[in-house]
């Protein structure tokens, strides 16, 4: 699985790495996640491994441009916080994937559905 971040999206992993010094160990933690949602793993199909992952509500998928793209929200735990409050949006395309953005929900209560549509513009034109 390929990992890729807007602009946007390193100054706010930046910003908020400030306050919670964890987070870029947690952000790993999450792109592995990602990685066996998409391709499976511990013998589990990634089916099985979404149908389970998204059942739970950690995440919801936004969007879907077919089999092969979707935008997702996704729950980030970071150590530092002991509370699930931070916010991962993410486009998914094949084997990529592009961080959009990331938000503390006691700071903005939803996506921002401006960026979203600009990044899945772009980069669908670029990939």
């Amino acid at each position: 699985m390929n990992f890729d971040h807007s602009n946007e999206f390193a100054r706010e992993l930046k910003s908020f790495s400030k306050k919670w010094q964890s987070l870029p160990e947690d952000l790993i933690s999450l792109t592995k996640v990602l990685s066996t949602l998409y391709f499976g793993g511990d013998g589990l199909p990634p089916e099985r491994i979404r149908e389970t992952f998204f059942a739970s509500k950690r995440a919801a998928v936004l969007q879907t441009g077919s089999e092969e793209q979707e935008v997702v929200k996704v729950r980030l735990d970071c150590r530092d916080l002991n509370k699930d409050m931070l916010r991962v949006t993410y486009i998914r395309k094949g084997d990529h994937i592009l961080l959009v953005e990331l938000y503390a929900k006691n700071q903005k209560a939803r996506e921002d559905v401006a960026r979203i549509k600009y990044y899945l513009k772009s980069w669908s034109q670029g990939t």
